[in-house]
């Protein structure tokens, strides 16, 4: 298990977790705990309107308030943007363009982003990831390939502000942590 001191270590940042119904909840519930002990102001962000239903070992769970709605939700309004696992829910968002549009956001803009487990795949549009090293999944590994981006065999891979990983969260939870506090806008906006 992993220590870290995570308390009001993002106060004044602005998270977003991207889900759609279906997402895995257990995924969720870790990340979302984790992201408020940080300080951060956490926001779910989904397509769907009000409340967003997870799915909870072999059927449906818990729902979630969605405190954003992903249409007019803009990536400039966040510092940082975290994607839990769940076929059902990727499935959803790698079909919505609007997923498209608020992903590339933060990926052109190089601000911290988290991919857990399948979640790789709602970036697998267009350049996003050609040459961006990423955790190797196997239900979107061919998918990946196509868009020429280079898969590594590791639990937890992270290049530059993009954090992908498999197995447990929280390792992910924590680099993508520090990939926030290290993120520093006005160096890239600068480059």
């Amino acid at each position: 298990m992993i220590t870290m001191q995570l308390e009001n270590t993002l106060s004044g940042k602005k998270v977003a977790i991207l889900v759609a119904n279906g997402f895995e909840e257990s995924h969720m519930t870790d990340l979302h705990k984790t992201l408020v002990e940080t300080g951060a102001d956490v926001k779910i962000v989904s397509p769907e309107k009000g409340v967003v239903n997870s799915w909870h070992n072999n059927g449906w769970g818990h729902f979630f308030p969605a405190n954003a709605f992903l249409p007019t939700s803009m990536s400039h309004h966040f510092d940082a943007v975290i994607v839990p696992g769940g076929s059902r829910h990727v499935q959803r968002l790698s079909s919505d363009p609007q997923t498209a549009r608020f992903m590339k956001g933060f990926m052109e803009d190089n601000k911290p982003v988290a991919l857990f487990e399948d979640a790789a795949q709602i970036i697998a549009v267009g350049d996003l990831v050609e040459h961006r090293n990423l955790v190797e999944v196997e239900s979107t590994k061919e998918r990946l390939i196509e868009f020429k981006a280079d898969l590594q065999d590791e639990n937890l891979v992270v290049d530059d502000m993009l954090c992908t990983a498999k197995g447990e969260i929280l390792p992910l939870v924590y680099k993508f942590v520090e990939c926030i506090q290290s993120y520093e806008p006005e160096a890239w906006e600068a480059a």
